[in-house]
């Protein structure tokens, strides 16, 4: 079920919407500009599972961004200095004086700044696909009529989905329609424009906290020498390159990720992180079940109906309708009495 949504207002008077999960040690998650919704995310691929996992262990806080998602959507930017505005907005409505950082990929500036400036705050980073600066990462600009990036826009979002998800099948298209809840073309072209200019290098080697750099491997959609470029550079960094092809954490191995914080921030043992359920996989060939198509079928074999699962779950008859047929071919099935027996023999009822 997604979390209560609440709001923050930051320094110069920007509503903020942000969400906590969990119980624990304070986890703050910086949203990747401008792809952040943390109400659609919830029905993203992934992302459900990944969130649901770290906050077994941690209370972890997740936000939009001004100019994204469910916070004030008319005071768009994407400075440094805007982007940690909004985190001090949240930080200081959850009363939290010091928490563990997380910035991924448009994120990871903004967060190694925020870091190097705030060492009373910020005990720990953890950086994933991230950069410090943005022409490594982006050294061609978008365009910049805003007219050409709405005619280009559903074309965007299917190429950086595709390279986000390292595929072109059912996640990569779910990817593509919760980039297109998150922002207009106008703002995100904003965001993408403010990014590529942006250069904290000179932040690094002021970073006093812990620093964990996650990459994967084979994720060629940006190079893993700039990650190990950055835990180079800060003083108490520690590179950690992950197998597989998907730049997302969200995408592949979405467990082997989150433990590898979960061990980098002394959450939990290893006893307890094997002993955690993990997100269930189809049949040998087929691909795995998100974390949201677990609940349906959960429910389906409890014999639920699809108005009940609906309204269970916070979604739309639709929505649920959507992700039976989604997974009815993932695991072999034609029929809900099919898909029954698939959970009782895999232990998902």
């Amino acid at each position: 079920m997604p979390p209560s949504i609440r709001y923050a207002t930051t320094s110069d008077g920007v509503s903020i919407a942000f969400a906590t999960l969990g119980e624990g040690a304070p986890v703050l998650f910086m949203p990747p500009v401008p792809f952040s919704h943390i109400e659609a995310m919830w029905e993203a691929p992934g992302q459900a599972a990944w969130f649901d996992r770290l906050a077994r262990y941690a209370q972890v806080a997740v936000y939009d961004a001004r100019g994204t998602g469910l916070s004030d959507r008319a005071q768009a930017g994407f400075t440094l200095e805007e982007m940690a505005r909004d985190l001090d907005a949240v930080a200081e409505r959850l009363g939290w004086t010091t928490f563990a950082l997380c910035g991924f990929f448009n994120a990871a500036p903004a967060a190694i700044a925020y870091a190097a400036g705030h060492a009373n705050r910020v005990t720990d980073l953890v950086v994933w696909g991230g950069f410090a600066r943005g022409l490594d990462v982006y050294p061609m600009p978008l365009p910049a009529d805003p007219r050409m990036a709405e005619a280009y826009w559903p074309a965007l979002l299917d190429a950086a989905a595709r390279a986000w998800t390292a595929g072109a099948g059912e996640e990569a298209r779910g990817t593509a329609e919760y980039f297109r809840a998150c922002v207009t073309p106008e703002a995100a072209l904003g965001a993408f424009a403010a990014v590529r200019g942006v250069d904290v290098t000179s932040f690094l080697p002021r970073v006093e906290a812990r620093a964990l750099v996650l990459h994967r491997r084979d994720a060629t959609a940006q190079p893993v020498d700039v990650s190990r470029g950055l835990a180079a550079q800060m003083p108490h960094a520690e590179l950690l390159v992950l197998p597989g092809e998907a730049p997302s954490p969200f995408s592949g191995d979405i467990e082997a990720g989150v433990d590898a914080i979960v061990r980098f921030l002394g959450l939990a043992t290893e006893a307890e992180l094997a002993s955690a359920p993990r997100v269930a996989a189809a049949p040998a060939g087929e691909a795995e079940l998100t974390a949201r198509e677990v609940e349906v079928l959960r429910l389906v074999a409890h014999g639920r109906a699809n108005k009940e699962i609906a309204a269970l779950l916070g979604l739309s008859v639709h929505t649920v309708e959507r992700h039976l047929t989604n997974l009815y071919p993932k695991i072999g099935c034609r029929s809900r009495s099919e898909a029954t027996a698939f959970a009782l023999m895999h232990g998902l009822a």
